[in-house]
């Protein structure tokens, strides 16, 4: 269907991505003390996402909600971007982490990060490339627990990327994604900038001979994600964002009106 122009699409895209910032008694209320702040080079080394109360919110959920999935597993991260939750992973008791990444600056930024903060450098690895390809390249059974987090909902081919999880064979399965706020069972697709480290990354542009102008992903609903991950006959537990004692939701707005969503998948469980 055409029709929105690319501008009208970005902005559409950036209001499941970005909290909105409506003034309120809360904008009042200190930032509380998390975990990120003890390691604050993940606020400068990249610019998506790093807000203090934000990274903090996120790593309650993400990874101190999953911590018997992480501890004494192996790690994999999708998309590590500056490597905070492969730290993080670290930090809550992975034995390694793999972090897959399509940018190298970001990668390059990553293995700073954990080197900097002095994490064991054989118990980490970051790989450029792309994460589709990159994934074909490792055994089943290589890994307990995938993180992918903030990257479902910057692809168009959520099934293959579920099925390339799914061949590796792991316990669990992490997930933090944006979903387009709908009831029905659908997939919202939209442009992205390739350009911008907050979406899809280009890849390959050579073969295209510079051609690529925007990137298509989609965003689905929760209903089609649920279905997505049913397909597989997995199991899935969400992490209930208003249940986590939140005072001050000025920067994980998303979260507080369910255009984000955080679970785990039990991957060894079949629905009966």
């Amino acid at each position: 269907m055409q029709g929105l122009s690319l501008r009208a699409a970005m902005r559409s895209r950036r209001a499941l991505q970005r909290p909105t910032r409506n003034l309120s008694a809360a904008e009042a209320l200190p930032v509380p003390p998390g975990f990120f702040d003890n390691y604050p080079l993940f606020f400068s080394s990249s610019q998506t996402g790093a807000t203090r109360d934000r990274l903090n919110q996120r790593y309650r959920a993400c990874i101190e909600w999953n911590k018997t999935a992480i501890e004494g597993n192996r790690v994999l991260d999708i998309t590590s971007h500056d490597g905070r939750w492969s730290f993080a992973a670290m930090k809550a008791g992975a034995t390694s982490v793999v972090g897959l990444e399509a940018r190298r600056h970001l990668v390059e930024a990553a293995r700073a990060n954990l080197t900097e903060y002095r994490v064991d450098q054989s118990a980490f690895q970051f790989k450029c490339g792309d994460a589709f390809e990159l994934l074909d390249g490792i055994e089943p059974h290589s890994f307990d627990t995938v993180l992918c987090l903030g990257f479902f909902y910057h692809v168009s081919n959520h099934m293959l990327l579920l099925s390339k999880i799914a061949r590796l064979a792991p316990k669990c399965l992490v997930i933090d994604t944006g979903v387009y706020p709908d009831p029905r069972e659908i997939i919202k697709l939209y442009r992205e900038d390739p350009d911008n480290d907050a979406s899809a990354a280009r890849i390959d542009a050579n073969h295209y001979q510079g051609n690529i102008k925007h990137i298509v992903v989609g965003a689905p609903s929760r209903a089609a994600l649920d279905l997505m991950l049913s397909g597989f006959g997995w199991s899935f537990v969400y992490y209930d964002w208003h249940q986590a004692a939140i005072a001050r939701w000025n920067d994980c707005e998303d979260y507080k009106e369910g255009r984000r969503v955080t679970l785990r998948v039990n991957c060894e469980t079949t629905i009966r």
